[in-house]
């Protein structure tokens, strides 16, 4: 799921993308600590919601679950799959040595299939633009 946010200040639109709410709301509040004007939201499935002042965000509280992609669980699993690896995108094959990030990503969607979120079957080494490249043509499905 893709967060579009779309920020307007004199006259000048910035338009971003956000994998969730929560990180959408954060970037919003920090860029009306700068900045005067009006933001945005827009998620699949609702109507767009417009703010213009921080003071209308949605409050988030600071969960004391762990994320999972800091929990040490996932970090192990990560190294594992990292070591493992050939250093090398799955899909166009750059490897760090010629400038790329490597992730490690869920073949099937975490939030699609928690069950297999540390199932090392389900993972594979993307570079950022490949791995970005999947969750944009995954959007559209």
């Amino acid at each position: 799921m893709t967060i579009r946010v779309t920020l307007q200040q004199n006259g000048k639109t910035t338009r971003k993308e956000y994998r969730t709410h929560k990180s959408a709301i954060r970037n919003i509040k920090r860029w009306f600590e700068t900045n005067s004007g009006i933001a945005m939201v827009y998620e699949p499935g609702s109507e767009p919601v417009v703010y213009n002042h921080a003071h209308e965000l949605p409050y988030h509280e600071h969960s004391q679950q762990t994320d999972f992609y800091s929990s040490q669980a996932w970090l192990a699993l990560r190294f594992k799959v990292l070591n493992n690896a050939k250093r090398c995108c799955k899909l166009c094959g750059i490897t760090p040595d010629e400038g790329a990030t490597l992730h490690v990503d869920h073949i099937k969607a975490r939030s699609l299939y928690p069950e297999l979120a540390l199932e090392e079957s389900n993972l594979q080494i993307l570079c950022e633009k490949c791995n970005k490249g999947k969750m944009t043509s995954e959007s559209r499905i």
